[in-house]
């Protein structure tokens, strides 16, 4: 692995390079993180997921948004249209590291919409893989909700939480409205324009917003696939499949060889 900061002086952010072993291909991977209320939990996911692409020849790189991790800025400054930015960021930092001429987006959560945006927003792109996506973004703030009643109740003291509308903080992080209000208006199954390169979903389970997307993508006669993969030991969907994911990267491994 090689660490870098790439973008501007203004804008530092933290990425890290997996470089290809064995014979290179000519596609590269970029990874997109979920927020940073999921990033701790799947970062054992993402770097595995790494080292397994990089011995398939793949050049893989994976980084912070600005605002999370080790990038610059504050978890409050972010905002979902500067962190589609990051990601084209991102593919331009690995073809400059690399000169791969091709490059593959894995997005898990709502780094899946963000990839999703991106690509839609004119970056091109060999196959997009959205593992457990954001879908409805007010069905992930409820996810994240529910996720924030259950942690208070497990301590000696819970604190009363002020209602989603007005909270700034969840589950530990800065949640300002600007970045709320930006994650209310996500839905992907509504989104008029959708890039047209292959996309795949790839989840533990079916939810119903799966299926919206799916019917949605069928409708437009864009290329799509639904990879429904269980994990052993019965193994839930969203963050707990990130815990117990071999099956499921196996699975983004294999359809990314599919599409080099």
């Amino acid at each position: 692995m090689t660490p870098c900061f790439f973008g501007s002086s203004e804008r530092q952010l933290f990425g890290m390079h997996h470089p290809a072993q064995g014979a290179e291909r000519a596609t590269g991977v970029v990874l997109c993180y979920p927020a940073a209320q999921e990033y701790m939990l799947t970062h054992w996911a993402f770097r595995k997921l790494a080292g397994m692409l990089a011995r398939e020849g793949f050049h893989v790189f994976r980084f912070d948004y600005y605002g999370t991790g080790d990038s610059a800025g504050e978890v409050h400054e972010g905002r979902v249209a500067s962190w589609v930015q990051d990601i084209r960021l991102a593919v331009a930092e690995l073809q400059d590291m690399t000169g791969v001429q091709r490059v593959a987006l894995v997005g898990m959560r709502l780094g899946a919409a963000l990839a999703v945006r991106a690509a839609a927003e004119g970056l091109s792109t060999a196959g997009l893989v959205l593992w457990e996506p954001l879908v409805e973004g007010a069905a992930y703030l409820k996810e994240l909700e529910l996720l924030q009643t259950r942690r208070a109740t497990r301590t000696l003291f819970p604190q009363v939480d002020s209602p989603l509308e007005v909270r700034e903080e969840l589950l530990g992080f800065a949640f300002p409205r600007p970045l709320r209000e930006d994650i209310l208006a996500l839905d992907l199954a509504a989104m008029p324009a959708w890039p047209s390169t292959r996309t795949h979903l790839v989840a533990s389970g079916t939810k119903p917003e799966y299926q919206r997307l799916q019917q949605h993508l069928e409708a437009t006669g864009l290329p799509f696939q639904n990879h429904v993969v269980r994990e052993e030991g019965g193994a839930g969907g969203g963050q707990e499949s990130a815990l117990l994911s071999n099956r499921i990267l196996q699975t983004i491994t294999s359809l990314l060889k599919e599409a080099a």
